[in-house]
């Protein structure tokens, strides 16, 4: 498929509000049955607008904030960085990806994907991880596909009531040849 018209770039505060209206729509179409309704219907745009808006703003040490885009609509970002202090020299973290539900399997989701992996590269690192809720079927063959296979780690998130079971994925990275373009424009 192609799509026209798509770039990655880094997310800016102008993008806060879009990006909580997709963090939403996703963790809504994702999540129902596995989060209460009461907590995915009391997400709020504008309080996740300001959440987004100071993350893009005072981001992590190293952490990265990527957009994708077709024509003038952001629909889906990705949140990668360094993975937490206990974790191997040269591993990073893919903290988040999600694309809005309207977008979903238009392949826009593997473009930032792709973009991810080769931020990693940049960053040094030679391994990534993940975590993906384990009844999370569609994400699962989505990071499968691409090589990131389930490590064996699990953990039960407990900032949720009930609790989110997650699995790890991982996978070693590889530089790739090197693009005539890069993936992430500046």
């Amino acid at each position: 498929m192609t799509l026209p018209n798509v770039t990655v770039r880094t997310a800016t505060e102008h993008d806060a509000a879009r990006l909580a209206e997709v963090h939403i729509a996703a963790w809504r179409a994702t999540y129902r049955g596995v989060m209460t309704d009461e907590y995915l219907d009391g997400l709020d745009v504008g309080r996740a607008s300001h959440a987004w808006r100071r993350n893009i703003l005072e981001p992590g040490d190293g952490t990265v904030h990527l957009v994708v885009q077709s024509g003038d609509d952001v629909a889906a970002f990705a949140i990668l960085g360094a993975a937490p202090e206990d974790a191997d020299p040269g591993t990073g973290q893919l903290y988040a990806i999600n694309v809005h539900p309207d977008w979903w399997a238009r392949g826009l989701g593997s473009v930032l994907f792709a973009a991810a992996e080769q931020k990693f590269i940049e960053l040094g690192c030679n391994r990534a991880f993940l975590w993906v809720e384990k009844g999370n079927s569609r994400a699962i063959s989505f990071y499968n596909h691409r090589g990131w296979l389930d490590d064996g780690g699990a953990l039960e998130d407990t900032r949720f009531n009930p609790p989110v079971s997650e699995r790890r994925h991982s996978k070693v990275l590889a530089p790739r040849v090197v693009l005539q373009r890069p993936l992430v424009s500046p």
